[in-house]
């Protein structure tokens, strides 16, 4: 991948965005979908939406989420220490030692999540996580004064990693989810708009807010852009380490394409046509089959409205929810193709009726 586009993912990872705060991200975001867009807006929610031949039909929503999960901090004891709530979900396990950034009106004060030593543990302390409520953020001051200086009461957190690369094609970071998503939704729009004079179709480019607290933004900018089609990309759980079942989630990896989903929540005919682009383009694809929920943005923006013909692509992703994410520029970049392919085919004559 050149690195150009390279340097773009590594500017929207180090964007922090916890759901709640993602007008950074958004900031990054406007400034470059503003070059394959014929319009943009941010609405009252803070979705951006980017449109591309607007006047057209069918109308098309690509849409990832730009938020990550995060801490809020919510007090400070008298001798500095800052304790906080989560914002999204976590695996405490994960958690001690991380290094984070508080993301305050000064700039970003660095801290440590801290917890009780291991040498001090006793007994099934030993065998037991620590609750969410003893640990706390250390930033290396001696009181509550002078915490109070550094970090105001509400500043949201990320960890600190930031994009690496790994081996290969393959990159580490905090925030693939969803970063990935939207720099493939983006590399989309990129292509596309390359292309636009073969375009017939409406095409709404979506980065939605907070779904990592439920799914709001892809919600609410589903309602307002009035897609008939939309597809979300998201990352997904892999397969291909020690730990994982391929019964239960099926046969996932990196680097062996984008993932497709069908099932309950993925209009058949949206599956077909997302297969038949990558069949054509001659990309490898994996596929996901969902017999519930997919526990992505498409569950909610299937039902806004009147129905809308759902589809869903993920990029595979390793060790999700930890600052050490794990995904493949390669798969990403074969899924932008996927997305360009599948709206430039669409047409007044496009048939999504099951």
């Amino acid at each position: 991948m050149n690195e150009s586009r390279v340097s773009f993912l590594r500017q929207l990872v180090a964007s922090p965005a916890p759901s709640g705060f993602e007008q950074p991200v958004q900031q990054v975001i406007r400034e470059e979908i503003t070059h394959y867009s014929d319009e943009i807006r941010t609405d009252v929610h803070g979705n951006v939406i980017a449109a591309l031949h607007s006047s057209g039909q069918p109308r098309v929503m690509l849409t990832a989420h730009c938020d990550e999960i995060g801490f809020l901090i919510r007090y400070i004891d008298d001798q500095g220490f800052l304790y906080f709530a989560p914002v999204g979900g976590f695996d405490r396990a994960t958690l001690a030692a991380d290094r984070v950034l508080i993301q305050t009106p000064s700039g970003p004060v660095p801290g440590v999540i801290g917890r009780k030593p291991v040498h001090t543990l006793q007994g099934e302390e030993r065998n037991k996580l620590p609750e969410l409520s003893e640990m706390w953020i250390d930033v290396g001051v001696a009181n509550k004064e002078e915490a109070q200086k550094l970090v105001p009461l509400g500043s949201p957190v990320t960890r600190a990693t930031q994009l690496a690369p790994f081996r290969g094609d393959l990159v580490v970071s905090r925030a693939l989810d969803d970063r990935a998503g939207i720099f493939t939704i983006i590399e989309a729009m990129r292509r596309i708009y390359a292309q636009r004079e073969s375009l017939q179709a409406a095409v709404f480019c979506v980065s939605a807010v907070q779904e990592e607290v439920g799914s709001r933004g892809a919600m609410t900018s589903a309602y307002s852009v009035a897609p008939l089609i939309a597809i979300a990309v998201d990352v997904t759980f892999t397969s291909d380490h020690p730990g994982t079942s391929k019964q239960e989630i099926g046969d996932v990896k990196l680097n062996g394409g984008p993932v497709i989903t069908l099932g309950g929540n993925i209009n058949p005919r949206i599956y077909q046509l997302l297969v038949n682009a990558a069949t054509e383009a001659g990309i490898a694809y994996q596929i996901d089959p969902q017999a519930a929920s997919t526990y992505t943005d498409t569950d909610m923006v299937q039902i806004a409205r009147g129905g809308i013909a759902t589809g869903l692509v993920s990029i595979p992703c390793r060790y999700l929810h930890t600052g050490a994410e794990i995904a493949s520029l390669k798969d990403m970049d074969e899924a932008a193709n996927v997305l360009a392919r599948f709206v430039l085919a669409l047409n007044t004559n496009t048939n999504v009726i099951p």
